[in-house]
């Protein structure tokens, strides 16, 4: 096998443990890359396996070369019907119907070892014969999470009733709230025959108004309802996943209570769709923190505070919260902690901005060593400070939002304008380095001040450094120089 092949079948076989929805986020983000003329040599390759996963089903044995793949693809199909209640972040309250992505693994390996190990390895097997073929994999698959709901179902069973299996239990999926997320998957197997005839009824994507005030998703989602009321949170799960406007929910609680009034939701079968609301707003709110202290892409955190506050903005709008103390408490949590990330991103905001226009220096190689790192954090900081004019009571940040701004826009304006003056006058390599300094201040000027002011700065930036490159040109001595030189060659 060439080196190439062996590279090629393992991003395969990583590709194939991704959910639907982390493959899609993932080609997305790929052909963003391939736009942007990403350097990377292996993009194309990545972006060729992901497409296809994405596209297609499990593919037919014939068809693979290395039946590794296809035995790591029954893990993802036998947890396929989960996909819709997947999420990745841990929730302070954790809700029914919302399940962690990284329960899966756990899952599997105590199914695999305890509960079904001869059912389990029946199934790799035919998985890793290539003479199987991928509708009979398929077929297996499915019949071995038939047999799951069985199993879990008697696991569970017996936890209720020993303590001792429930602390075995306990011990391999994460104590009591593993045993809570295995009891929603045990119910999403459960109601499969039913509940994927509705997720197919309903659309892939859900506007506002059809929750707000169409009729077509409200009949279905009110007999499903009423047919198995134990599933409501579910329903409200696979819903929220779906919204563009998840906010839109609380609405449609009321629309299904047939009363707005918080307190009447609350003490109907339908407070789940709230619940799963403020569960969301919880999960943006973790997301956002993860972006800011941890993700590559400077946007991402002002991208996540955006999301998150259409959705706070959407359900104070929708619902007068103070009427339900439990709702509004949870929503107050999430706004608490988010505003105290957002008070300090902003109060560096200054300093992130002054670090990313330093002049940058040589090395001794004579390279130029930009630091990305304070670049990436005052674009970071810029775009939440920009963000944050819109959203300042959603994050509690009107005084010392109003005060950065103060200070951000002096800061950008003098050093900008200094940094061009200075370009202008620079010589040698010193050019390469105001001018690279110049070109990350109009950066950041365009993120806070717009397109069009940031013209302007670099017409002038162009100026400055046509000028600093003809001064440090050489050229004909002036004709003072040449009289005195032919003077002085004389004697």
């Amino acid at each position: 096998m060439t080196r190439s092949n062996e590279l090629e079948i393992k991003i395969r076989t990583y590709l194939s443990s991704l959910s639907p929805k982390a493959l899609g986020s993932l080609v997305r983000n790929l052909e963003n890359s391939k736009r942007k003329e990403s350097t990377d040599p292996h993009l194309d390759l990545i972006l060729t396996a992901a497409s296809a996963l994405v596209e297609g089903p499990l593919p037919d044995a014939l068809d693979v070369p290395d039946v590794d793949v296809r035995r790591g693809q029954v893990h993802k199909l036998f947890f396929a019907p989960l996909n819709a209640f997947l999420i990745d972040e841990t929730l302070p309250n954790r809700q029914e119907g919302r399940i962690q992505r990284a329960m899966l693994e756990r899952v599997w390996t105590w199914l695999s070892r305890d509960v079904m190990p001869n059912e389990v390895k029946t199934v790799l097997d035919q998985a890793g014969n290539a003479a199987v073929s991928g509708e009979r994999v398929d077929a297996l698959v499915q019949a071995l999470r038939t047999r799951a709901v069985e199993a879990l179902g008697e696991a569970l069973e017996a936890s209720e009733v020993s303590e001792k299996k429930r602390r075995i239990i306990g011990a391999e999926l994460g104590g009591e709230r593993g045993i809570a997320e295995l009891k929603d998957i045990q119910k999403v197997f459960a109601a499969e025959r039913w509940l994927s005839p509705f997720l197919q009824n309903i659309p892939e994507r859900i506007n506002e108004h059809r929750l707000k005030q169409d009729l077509d998703v409200l009949r279905l989602v009110d007999k499903c309802s009423n047919r198995f009321p134990d599933h409501v949170p579910i329903i409200a799960a696979a819903l929220v996943d779906r919204s563009d406007t998840p906010s839109a929910l609380c609405t449609f609680a009321g629309r299904l209570a047939g009363d707005p009034d918080p307190r009447t939701i609350a003490g109907s079968k339908f407070a789940p769709f709230v619940d799963i609301v403020m569960s969301e707003a919880e999960r943006l709110q973790i997301r956002a923190l993860d972006h800011r202290h941890n993700s590559d892409d400077p946007s991402s955190f002002s991208e996540a505070l955006s999301d998150y506050h259409a959705l706070v903005r959407g359900v104070e709008r929708d619902m007068d919260l103070s009427l339900s103390g439990r709702w509004h408490q949870r929503l107050a949590d999430t706004k608490r902690n988010i505003s105290g990330e957002v008070t300090r991103e902003l109060k560096g905001a200054s300093g992130a901005i002054r670090r990313a226009l330093q002049v940058p220096k040589f090395d001794k190689d004579g390279v130029l060593m930009t630091d990305k790192s304070a670049v990436d954090d005052a674009v970071r900081t810029l775009r939440v400070v920009t963000m944050a004019r819109t959203a300042s009571e959603t994050f509690a940040v009107n005084e010392v939002g109003k005060q950065t701004r103060q200070a951000v826009e002096q800061t950008l304006e003098i050093v900008t304008r200094s940094l061009i003056t200075d370009l202008g006058k620079a010589e040698g390599a010193q050019i390469e380095a105001h001018a690279s300094a110049a070109d990350v201040a109009i950066t950041l000027s365009e993120i806070y001040f717009g397109a069009e002011y940031a013209a302007q700065l670099r017409r002038s930036r162009d100026a400055a450094f046509a000028k600093a490159s003809n001064q440090d040109a050489p050229g004909e001595p002036a004709p003072e120089r040449k009289l005195v030189s032919s003077v002085l060659a004389r004697y």
